[in-house]
């Protein structure tokens, strides 16, 4: 796996990489605005178990690579979460399309 040597966006799914926590996936929540650095919600450890409670963590661009799995149920349920408490309307329809026609509650 490379590392991607673009910008994140928020929201975005990435993986860990070169750091005690490799093998972790999460979505980026927020930019550093000063260094290239971004806070990380953790969704799955690095053997795929769930994370829970959640964990943030700040981590360097250069530990991070683009996540290329396709995203489970949980995994957008958590973005959908994300898009409303971001009051992102856009993001929210646009996440709520991917989800299955019935939903499991």
């Amino acid at each position: 796996m490379e590392i991607a040597e673009k910008a994140f966006a928020e929201g975005e799914w990435v993986e860990i990489v070169n750091t005690r926590l490799k093998g972790c996936t999460g979505y980026i929540i927020r930019r550093h605005l000063i260094e290239d650095d971004f806070k990380v919600q953790i969704t799955k450890d690095s053997k795929g178990n769930k994370v829970v409670p959640n964990v943030n963590v700040w981590i360097s661009s250069k530990h991070l690579a683009v996540y290329q799995d396709v995203k489970n149920e949980d995994d957008l349920l958590s973005l959908i979460n994300l898009a409303l408490a971001t009051n992102d309307k856009k993001w929210f329809l646009e996440l709520t399309a991917q989800l299955p026609e019935e939903l499991p509650f």
